[in-house]
């Protein structure tokens, strides 16, 4: 053999065991490519597994939903069986309806006739309280005359009318009594009023008022502000009626020296009165410190 056939053989000997070499190489490659492959499809299996293990209930929790299903199927088929028997029929929703309607007609009725009774009481209570003060008529016992001259009784309709106007209606019976005392009925000045300051038509001096409807005007004005000095409002308050009876009598506002003196009227303070006035004026007699006794003769409460 040449040496040009041993380098060859040689040469030929190297490549076939590079080649060979290199077929292992290959080889070892694919088999670990394979492993590779064949543990990357094993994982993605068992994690398959596992998310198929993990979105399947355990047996308790498919038998307690299971549980669950049936107690909300039974509580929704038990209240629906409820509603529906308690879900009344045609007929006797028409019943209800109609008893319902009775009754609120019942109510409305009932509120309207309390309405109407409340409201006839209002107006009673006003005609019998309100309007009679409004008018000056009073319905009132005004007590009774004692003795009276026919001639005081024709001043009757003048003394109610003017008692009346100045809203006294209840004392014009003791306001006759005073014309019995004041003159009986007769002459022209019957309450004697003409030094009263309410005569503006005639002088001042006694016995001036020349007409006897003017004098039974004058003397109710005159007789309507004694009342309202003496504080006096109804024909009831006695002490009262004396104290304005004694200030028509004397005037000069005996009334207010009364009440600040000795708190009303006595015949005791009348008599004093008359003869501190007697002095002061220097006549010899002033009023009629018996006047309320004299009127009351001809009147009874």
């Amino acid at each position: 053999m040449t040496e040009n056939q041993k380098t060859k053989e040689t040469s030929s000997n190297t490549d076939g065991r590079t080649k060979q070499a290199a077929a292992a190489d290959s080889t070892k490659k694919t088999k670990r490519s394979s492993a590779a492959a064949r543990s990357a499809k094993t994982g993605r299996s068992a994690a398959a597994d596992n998310t198929r293990k993990s979105k399947q209930p355990s047996a308790a929790a498919r038998s307690a939903k299971t549980d669950r299903a049936r107690k909300s199927t039974s509580g929704s088929t038990f209240r629906k069986s409820e509603r529906t028997a308690r879900r009344p029929s045609s007929g006797r929703t028409d019943k209800i309806t109609d008893t319902r309607l009775r009754r609120e007609q019942e109510i409305h009725h009932t509120k309207v006739m309390i309405a109407c009774g409340l409201s006839a009481l209002v107006i009673i209570l006003f005609l019998i309280f309100a309007l009679p003060r409004l008018t000056g008529s009073v319905s009132v016992k005004r007590g009774n005359l004692i003795g009276v001259n026919p001639d005081v009784l024709q001043y009757e309709d003048a003394v109610t009318a003017y008692c009346k106007e100045y809203r006294i209606s209840q004392f014009s019976t003791l306001i006759l009594a005073m014309i019995q005392q004041e003159s009986s009925g007769q002459g022209t000045d019957v309450l004697q009023c003409s030094e009263s300051p309410f005569n503006t038509e005639y002088s001042n001096e006694p016995g001036s008022i020349a007409d006897p409807d003017y004098s039974v005007r004058v003397g109710v004005e005159t007789f309507a502000y004694c009342l309202e000095q003496a504080g006096c409002k109804k024909i009831s308050d006695r002490d009262g009626v004396k104290l304005a009876l004694q200030e028509y009598n004397f005037g000069n506002d005996y009334a207010g020296w009364a009440l600040a003196n000795y708190g009303g009227y006595s015949p005791e303070n009348a008599y004093e009165y008359s003869e501190m006035m007697k002095v002061q004026l220097g006549w010899d007699t002033y009023g009629d410190p018996e006047y309320v006794a004299h009127v009351l003769n001809y009147y009874e409460w």
